[in-house]
């Protein structure tokens, strides 16, 4: 296992006022102007959280929300086949997903830290959408705080893993973690790898003034932009993508630390027949789905190979623990009911869901239909989408 400390020096700042790393939420969740009372010398970071501006009926979509938040990252550890970057910053609401019902979730007055880590294979950069994450909090050698994060999505982060931290004042403090066995299909360089559990290790130093400079950095966006369809950068280090699917990358010209974001290929990057009605990708629940078909006998399977791709519009981000049936019909006949698209992860497309099937043909109708939406927890600006997602229907080419 490897150690990492967080440093002061490792302020990660929005793009537009520093080039670097930050990420999206909402911090106190009272509404009012972000002028919060201030506290005298607070024991927790959550006794004196400020409130922040929020929008009182977002879309059912997803949206830019008011204001960009900053964070600490350490240093990439390695954990077995595992890489990952450990973060903090102030703790701050999030929406937790059960079935399609959302909670939010507040801080309380004893948290000091949203505490998170981005988890991939150190071998292929592919961003890993596991579950089970848990670690332990030390602090000269006793236990602080047991953990067992969320997983969640934002636009900034993409998909981590992440919770509200109690911690017990300012010092230095230990996590000790574990990451369990894959339990989705596995295909290309992955498979056959990640079913051993792995163990991590990490520093921080924490201070509650440190993490009040945090608060000071935060990048409010004019309150004309509140709401508007759209997302935030993502943290993708160097290279910029402006949510069009039009396969170019765009470099913003700053250095950033290696960690990659859970972004998929652009659609017409996807191996196989891309089904495009109308030369637009499927939508449900704002999320867009890429559709392809392969070929018998291609990586994933003897048979033709059905690959759905959904993804986040804008930054392309992942979905996952979404559940998926297919139902297949020609000439008024069923030939697939209710089939179940498999959760798969490949290195070179990335999460998606997929299903051999041995009677496919052109002109037969697909019915795609999500049972259960992705089952992530949500940043600002995600908590609307991606939950209402209405069925499916294509018919193939191949």
């Amino acid at each position: 296992m490897t150690d990492s400390s967080v440093s002061r020096r490792r302020l990660l700042s929005g793009a537009a006022i520093g080039g670097a790393i930050a990420i999206a939420g909402c911090v106190g969740g009272n509404g009012d102007d972000g002028n919060g009372d201030e506290g005298d010398d607070p024991d927790h970071v959550g006794e004196d959280l400020p409130g922040f501006p929020e929008i009182e009926d977002p879309p059912a979509a997803v949206y830019r929300p008011t204001h960009r938040e900053q964070m600490l990252m350490g240093d990439v550890v390695t954990a077995g086949e595992y890489a990952f970057a450990p973060m903090y910053t102030y703790p701050h609401p999030f929406w937790l997903v059960s079935g399609n019902e959302v909670e939010r979730h507040d801080p309380t007055a004893e948290e000091d830290v949203h505490l998170m880590v981005s988890v991939w294979d150190h071998e292929t950069d592919t961003v890993v959408p596991i579950d089970g994450v848990d670690f332990d909090v030390y602090k000269h050698g006793e236990e602080v705080a047991s953990v067992n994060p969320w997983t969640m999505i934002s636009q900034e982060m993409g998909f981590h893993f992440g919770d509200n931290v109690s911690l017990d004042g300012d010092g230095t403090y230990r996590v000790e973690g574990s990451i369990p066995p894959l339990s989705v299909d596995l295909t290309g360089d992955l498979e056959g790898r990640f079913d051993e559990r792995a163990e991590f290790e990490f520093e921080f130093e924490f201070s509650l003034e440190e993490l009040g400079e945090l608060v000071e950095e935060i990048e409010y966006f004019p309150e004309e932009e509140w709401g508007e369809r759209g997302a935030l950068e993502p943290m993708d280090h160097g290279h910029h993508d402006d949510g069009h699917d039009d396969g170019h990358d765009h470099d913003d010209g700053h250095d950033h630390a290696h960690v990659p974001y859970s972004s998929l290929p652009h659609a017409g990057e996807l191996p196989g027949t891309l089904q495009e009605p109308g030369g637009d990708l499927p939508e449900s629940g704002d999320a867009d789905f890429a559709v392809t078909v392969l070929e018998p006998g291609s990586r994933f399977a003897d048979d033709r190979y059905l690959l759905v791709s959904p993804r986040t519009p804008y930054n392309r981000c992942v979905l996952p623990q979404m559940n998926l049936e297919a139902t297949l019909e020609r000439d008024d006949e069923t030939v697939l009911e209710g089939e179940t698209v498999r959760e798969t992860l490949d290195p070179e497309v990335g999460h998606h869901y997929g299903l051999a099937v041995d009677d496919l043909e052109a002109g037969d109708e697909l019915t795609l239909e999500v049972t259960a939406p992705p089952q992530v927890d949500r940043h600002q600006g995600y908590e609307t989408a991606f939950l209402e997602m209405e069925p499916i229907a294509l018919e193939l080419s191949v």
